[in-house]
């Protein structure tokens, strides 16, 4: 067994990890290497029964007493946890108890994890303890284990190999069997789709169920103010209450303009997982409070490292500059299905031409360039999609400001995608302001911008599509100021409604074959973009509708 030599510092594993790493060596990884703390029914259920135990601190029974949550560390082992319940029989005999949420089981590594607190206790009093139980809830009924020199080297071996995955950073494949259904890392995972990116698994036959349910509060009520009641949200104005939810639901907070959020309220929503954005009346995206959700120092490290690596950099960049291209020429194509019109045509050949030389180009400046030329011939036929009868028009693009209303829809829209992709890279543990494709200037979600690209045309560019081509935008929606059109609130509150409503637009995956709202799509890209600078997958794939 490894030890800690004097003068090194000491780094403790969890009592609980052994357990992890026997029963999955990847859950493992995540819980103890990234600092993942993904929860679900299954997990909560758990810690809410480790409180009703831990409320009564010291339990007297008829033969016995038990003393509940005592925290230990031993040295020699390099281990630290806190032992459920201590039991001291009449006869003066000491016992460890672990408490388990499901049905009684032959777990060895249940067994393990107790064998591991036994020692910590033997190594703290200084006597030697032959027994422990397994409680388990699920049954009502505990099982006795005997702690023997066998479980007792298992333990010192599982140690072993916890420091050993530690000290390697190696990434252990997924198992892909009925361990991981209903397993609250499932979505970081994804080990289904991970395998069959990998070729040795076959095609996922359902998706990953997503926690976040993409419920969104929009306040763009200049004046408006957001304050906590409880656990409740309230949005007033001059004393009136315009609106009153539970923080249940409510996944995501975005505020725009001269909106004011109280402190208790901010604080009660980074507690609750709950992002808050703030975007300008004219659509720019200012920032966001963010949750407590990159913790993975690994994955931020491996990401900073990457952006030197020139080769890997580019080969990311092309990846988000195809994805991009190939759904712009996508949206081209369907649209042309009933218009049938030449200059569309041309430009998807031209764009199916770019997207060729994308795939083999080596240098930075040169992709800047493709990007830019697909794109030209994208936006220069745009305009034609729009249906004649509608009274706006589309040229060219225009940013900065925009200078029409189709482009101050662009402009606003590509907005709210970024702050979809800044949520889904901070999920996944990312640096947003680190980028490839994206120079990270100062202040810039780079990598949040190169997430995006792919869903620029399908997202954003459909929704504004769909609300000219449907009637439901005016010239009364807009207003010309500062040498720019924009949105005003009416105007707002439309594209907010019909962005939403392709957010939570079910697609079907190009890859996977199922279908998945597109909210749920950006998260994934963001994991898979995660497992490539990670090196467990060789290729990032980018997302391109069919």
């Amino acid at each position: 067994m490894q030890l800690i030599e004097a003068g090194e510092q000491k780094h403790y594993l969890p009592v609980s990890a052994l357990a992890e790493i026997l029963y999955c060596p990847r859950n493992f990884y995540y819980r103890v290497m990234e600092a993942a703390e993904d929860s679900n029914a299954h997990v909560l259920e758990g810690r809410l029964q480790e409180e009703r135990r831990s409320s009564r601190e010291r339990v007297i029974r008829e033969n016995s007493l038990q003393v509940r949550s005592i925290m230990l560390a031993s040295e020699k082992l390099g281990l630290i946890g806190v032992v459920d319940a201590v039991e001291e029989r009449k006869t003066g005999v000491l016992y460890p108890v672990e408490y388990k949420k499901g049905k009684m089981g032959d777990n060895i590594n249940d067994d393990v994890q107790l064998c591991a607190q036994a020692m910590l206790l033997e190594e703290k009093l200084g006597a030697g303890i032959e027994r422990g139980f397994v409680y388990y809830a699920g049954s009502h009924a505990r099982r006795e284990v005997y702690l023997s020199s066998d479980l007792r080297e298992l333990v010192v071996q599982t140690i072993d190999r916890a420091r050993g995955m530690i000290e390697t950073g190696e990434i252990p494949p997924p198992l892909g069997d009925n361990r991981c259904r209903g397993c609250a890392l499932e979505e970081r995972c994804l080990p289904d789709e991970t395998r069959y990116l990998k070729g040795t698994g076959l095609r996922p036959k359902r998706p990953v169920p997503g926690a976040n349910l993409g419920r969104v509060l929009y306040v763009d009520d200049p004046g408006a103010y957001v304050r906590k009641k409880g656990n409740r949200l309230v949005v007033s104005r001059q004393d009136e209450t315009i609106c009153d939810m539970p923080l249940c639901n409510v996944d995501q907070v975005v505020l725009v303009g001269g909106v004011n959020l109280s402190t208790p309220a901010a604080r009660k929503l980074l507690e609750h997982g709950t992002g808050v954005s703030f975007i300008s009346t004219r659509g720019k995206f200012q920032g966001a409070l963010v949750p407590g959700l990159t913790r993975n120092s690994i994955l931020r490290l491996a990401q900073y490292r990457l952006y030197f690596e020139e080769a890997k950099s580019i080969a990311l960049s092309r990846a988000f500059v195809r994805g991009k291209l190939g759904n712009m020429r996508t949206m081209l194509l369907r649209y042309n299905r009933d218009l049938k019109d030449p200059a569309i045509e041309n430009a998807v050949r031209r764009i199916a031409v770019i997207i060729k030389d994308v795939k083999s180009v080596r240098d930075k400046e040169r992709l800047l360039g493709l990007e830019g030329a697909g794109s030209r011939e994208y936006f220069k036929v745009l305009g034609r999609l729009i249906k004649h009868d509608i009274t706006f028009d589309f040229t060219k693009r225009s940013r900065r400001p925009p200078q029409d209303p189709v482009n101050a829809m662009l402009s606003f829209g590509y907005t709210l995608l970024v702050k979809d992709c800044l949520t889904a890279a901070y999920v996944a543990g990312f640096d947003p302001y680190i980028g490839f494709f994206h120079r990270p200037l100062y202040g810039r979600p780079a990598l949040a911008l190169d997430i995006m690209e792919e869903f620029r045309p399908v997202v954003v560019d459909s929704v504004v599509l769909g609300l000219l081509n449907r009637g439901m935008m005016e010239e009364g929606n807009f207003e010309y100021n500062m040498g720019g059109c924009f949105l005003n609130r009416l105007g707002r509150e439309k594209f907010y409604r019909a962005y939403e409503e392709r957010r939570r637009q079910k697609i079907t995956h190009p890859l996977f074959k199922y279908q998945l709202p597109y909210m749920r799509v950006f998260e994934m890209q963001a994991r898979f973009l995660a497992k490539v600078i990670m090196g467990e997958l060789d290729e990032y794939i980018p997302f391109v509708i069919r």
